[in-house]
């Protein structure tokens, strides 16, 4: 695929967001284009029910999402890692459900897969893969706190980490759930 910038791919991914719920009958809006780039929120959308979903979407060409989040949040002012702190930081950062869309395929023949999580799933897959990061690894320096937190195609297809020499295994915390095309977890606490 062409060489897409970073906004043009995030509206890319919104625009396939809007579209697909349209499709199964939910009203839905962007925000971004009546209100100037909402933080955490792309997308508004209304079941048949009256329920609003406040929706975050994250768009990537490759095998991981970056969650738009850096290790420094997981680290006191010391400079010491913090789990605690991280994860108020998480509660508070994220509002609603996620989106999160991957490209593949050629320019005229995009394919679209959809990872679909409610908010507190979210929060979990983050905290948890974000714990082992930082607290199972054998690592000759301590982690830099500017480095970006990442979720994988893999984890959202339920799989974990084998342990190797390096670090301890990863037990995902949905093993066997898998996130694609999950839409009622739009509507999940």
């Amino acid at each position: 695929m062409a060489n897409i910038n970073r906004n043009n791919l995030g509206a890319i991914g919104e625009h396939q967001v809007l579209s697909r719920l349209l499709l199964l009958g939910y009203q839905a809006a962007i925000t971004n284009m009546s209100v100037n780039n909402m933080e955490n929120i792309d997308i508004l959308c209304r079941d048949s029910n009256n329920h609003y979903a406040a929706i975050q979407v994250k768009t990537t060409m490759a095998n991981d999402f970056n969650v738009g989040i850096c290790h420094k949040r997981f680290f006191d002012e010391q400079g010491k890692i913090d789990l605690a702190t991280g994860l108020k930081y998480l509660e508070s950062k994220i509002v609603g459900p996620w989106v999160m869309v991957q490209i593949n395929g050629t320019d005229m023949n995009p394919i679209f897969k959809f990872f679909v999580m409610s908010r507190k799933q979210v929060i979990k897959m983050i905290y948890e893969s974000e714990k082992w990061y930082l607290t199972d690894f054998n690592r000759k320096k301590p982690v830099s706190g500017n480095g970006g937190i990442y979720l994988s195609v893999y984890w959202l297809n339920g799989h974990g980490v084998p342990a190797n020499n390096t670090h301890k295994e990863w037990i995902n915390p949905f093993t066997g759930h898998n996130f694609e095309n999950q839409w009622k977890n739009l509507w999940l606490d």
